[in-house]
């Protein structure tokens, strides 16, 4: 049984010992209102953060506490690491273990859930930056596993020009080494979202970015405004390559920068399409 720390009656952190991570970590769990209640299972909404942060951001920075209110769903917010991008590495990292984000997010936490919390198979995922590359990768690499998936502002060209030095840089200013993740040029192709466009098929998608200018919720220049134009242009890649494959996706491109002022304004304008993927 893992460790348990309620915040209130809907608001858990769960601390486990994960096999994939090879350590301790701690996640947040919301559960509906009627859950202490009832004995059915619930659909579950994935929620991956972005590097720099960590799981808590959510709570934070969005309405999620207000969205969940009446949606009778289970919102789970994991851990990726510092710059886990959400990936099984192939080395050690700052930590002193090799950890498989990917296998502790889609299989050992999904089999949590469902054991102790009462979670079925049926997800959705949504997540800001380093998190909508996660929730991509993921319906790509696990066909089903997410009935709809949702990214602000994500990595989803992550061999573009430039881009490859940017995760680098990423990884250095966590303290990490740039072996220990991808590598080979083999393993970047195949973990680029733009690369693998044609595995989301089939998963009802919803994309946003901003572009990098000042936008109406900013209120002074700040870092974010570089990082959305370096990241942007990847999801208006990826949206692209879908249209050429006839793959689907609602697309919302909009003078902003990569902050959480327009995350939490997408998120609440992309809930009723992932809860409607949820109440299927």
């Amino acid at each position: 049984m893992p460790s348990e720390r309620w915040r209130d009656e809907r608001v858990v952190d769960i601390q486990v010992k994960s096999s994939a991570l090879r350590r301790e970590t701690e996640l947040t769990l919301l559960v509906p209102k009627q859950w202490r209640k009832s004995t059915h299972s619930w659909p579950t909404l994935y929620l991956l953060h972005g590097a720099g942060d960590d799981h808590t951001c959510w709570l934070h920075w969005t309405d999620i506490l207000r969205l969940a209110d009446e949606a009778e769903i289970l919102v789970v917010m994991p851990p990726g690491g510092r710059v886990g991008l959400y990936s099984d590495w192939i080395a050690p990292d700052r930590m002193g273990t090799i950890p498989h984000w990917d296998e502790f997010v889609f299989s050992e936490l999904p089999a949590l859930l469902e054991k102790h919390y009462r979670a079925n198979e049926v997800r959705a995922g949504a997540g800001v930056s380093m998190g909508g590359y996660g929730v991509l990768r993921g319906a790509q690499r696990h066909p089903g596993f997410f009935r709809a998936v949702a990214s602000y502002s994500g990595l989803l060209h992550t061999t573009r020009r430039g881009m490859p030095a940017f995760a680098r840089a990423m990884l250095r200013r966590e303290g990490e080494k740039t072996s220990s993740l991808w590598s080979s040029r083999a393993n970047w192709l195949a973990e680029d979202p733009y690369r693998n466009a044609e595995a989301l098929r089939g998963t009802p998608l919803h994309l946003s970015t901003g572009d990098g200018r000042r936008g109406p919720l900013d209120r002074r220049f700040s870092g974010g405004s570089v990082l959305e134009w370096i990241i942007g242009p990847g999801t208006l890649d990826l949206a692209a390559r879908l249209t050429e494959l006839g793959i689907p996706a609602t697309v919302h491109a909009y003078a902003g920068t990569h902050t959480w002022p327009y995350w939490r304004r997408e998120l609440n304008t992309s809930f009723p399409f992932l809860l409607a993927a949820l109440r299927k």
